[in-house]
């Protein structure tokens, strides 16, 4: 039995499912993955799972390398780091300096995974942010190693601003193969033996103010507080289902992972507004697609890939449900009106004279 003390299992939200959103929304086969690497379908939707360590890091390398994009796991943790991990999340949330957020993210992560260890310490000379993995990976650890570098540098830089300075920070990482160009100057980058990363710099820095624009709602047992923070809570989630509708197994639990919510907390916060889930998710995806269908040229079953559906059937069945319309009627009256004011902007404008402007002058000289 998997048991999440066992420093060989992780939880698939951790890693998994973020990178496994990305890989599925720019074309790769992500039920061919992790059969590849033997781990369980069933991970991409219970966020909750165990699933093998050293499995989990095969599978992001095999990504990678399937989409031909060294920096897939990099570009990955560069988006998280704009909008934060759940874990990240709840460590931010009261942070007032930047000792004060990595000590959070120390008991967050502490709390939540056992295949690697977090240890922040601290000397005179320098601040020490130390990521140990529990377990010897067996095979490269290329795009996990850029993952942990990327995140937290990126991180660190936004949240303490004009503070920040790259020429006073360095990174101890197995390989920098995966890393961009353009993170840190080269001399930050040191390739060394650790089965981890270590980031070290100023100990000034960690009593600095630390402040990043994540903007998330404080939503507390599902019960909205001050006058529209309702709205801003929806308004985070419309956005959050915009960036991961690409994928027709967006769950609920899954969905709940990547807000940093319990399914249930989640379903009382939308029930206190009278919608659920699958209301909210359906007129997202209709509010897409009727742009969509009226304002581009997108083929319908890209529509309905992009909205995720698994076909333009399904997109059209639902569709016929929310407006009594299909999809294709509604794209060839929004292509004839485009039409109609085409030709009569065309009227507008009067014809050119024919005649060579010459003609025009000898007559007049008669």
């Amino acid at each position: 039995m998997r048991k999440k003390s066992d420093p060989k299992f992780t939880r698939s939200m951790m890693m998994l499912i973020p990178l496994t959103t990305e890989f599925g929304r720019r074309g790769g086969n992500t039920k061919a993955v992790l059969a590849r690497n033997k781990l369980p379908l069933e991970a991409l939707t219970n966020p909750a799972m165990l699933i093998d360590a050293a499995a989990c890091y095969a599978a992001i390398e095999d990504m990678a390398e399937s989409l031909g994009d060294r920096y897939f796991a990099a570009r990955v943790a560069e988006e998280a780091a704009k909008k934060g991990t759940p874990s990240l999340r709840t460590a931010a949330r009261r942070a007032k300096t930047l000792g004060d957020f990595l000590s959070r993210v120390v008991m967050e992560v502490a709390a939540q995974a056992n295949n690697v260890r977090y240890v922040l310490s601290t000397t005179a000379d320098s601040a020490v942010l130390q990521v140990n993995r529990a377990i010897k990976v067996p095979g490269p650890t290329t795009q996990a190693d850029a993952i942990g570098v990327v995140l937290y540098v990126t991180i660190i830089k936004r949240g303490l601003g004009s503070t920040f300075d790259p020429n006073r920070i360095f990174v101890n990482v197995p390989t920098t193969a995966g890393i961009p160009t353009g993170l840190l100057p080269k001399k930050a980058l040191l390739r060394s033996e650790i089965n981890g990363l270590r980031i070290s710099f100023p100990p000034q820095w960690l009593w600095a103010p630390f402040a990043l624009d994540w903007n998330m709602p404080e939503t507390p047992r599902g019960e909205f507080g001050p006058a529209g923070a309702a709205e801003a809570t929806f308004s985070y989630f419309r956005n959050v289902l915009n960036d991961n509708l690409g994928h027709h197994d967006l769950t609920l639990n899954r969905f709940a992972a990547i807000c940093g919510l319990h399914p249930r907390h989640l379903q009382r916060i939308l029930a206190t507004q009278g919608t659920s889930y699958r209301q909210m998710k359906d007129e997202v995806r209709r509010s897409i697609t009727e742009d969509l269908l009226a304002n581009s040229s997108t083929p319908i079953a890209q529509i309905a890939q992009q909205v995720g559906f698994s076909s333009p059937s399904a997109l059209d069945r639902a569709f016929k449900q929310w407006t009594g319309k299909t999809p294709s009627s509604v794209r060839l009256k929004s292509t004839q009106k485009a039409k109609d004011r085409s030709t009569v902007a065309s009227a507008s404008i009067p014809a050119p004279d024919p005649r060579p402007p010459s003609v025009g002058r000898r007559s007049r000289e008669k």
